[in-house]
């Protein structure tokens, strides 16, 4: 066990972790695309007519500014997926700043591997 003051790192299961979570971002990100565009082309055919009640309650639905419940949804969505895609990278980059900095650190005391 290590001290309070270390972190352990095994870049051997880290990186399949974070190729494994860039995946699922992937495949999460093209999911949320289908799926946006199927609202938006549903919202495209007028599915709440276009007499005046169906325009007002599509305004009002997606249409209506910031606070449209379905725009509320859909960039939360958006924001949901960016937030996913990030992490897999971010996984991947920490690893192998950690092990570059180790190194570093080994060789610049001169020890070895």
């Amino acid at each position: 066990m290590t001290d309070p003051q270390q972190t352990f790192l095994n870049p051997d299961v880290a990186r399949p972790a974070g190729s494994a979570l860039g995946a699922a971002a992937e495949k999460l990100a093209g999911d949320w695309s289908r799926i946006t565009g199927t609202i938006h082309a549903i919202n495209d055919g007028r599915p709440w007519g276009d007499d005046e009640a169906g325009r007002a309650f599509n305004e009002h639905y997606l249409e209506g500014g910031d606070e449209a419940p379905a725009k509320v949804a859909l960039d939360a969505g958006d924001e949901l997926v960016e937030a996913v895609s990030d992490v897999g990278v971010r996984i991947l980059s920490s690893v192998d700043g950690t092990v570059a900095d180790d190194d570093d650190v080994s060789s610049s005391f001169g020890g070895g591997k």
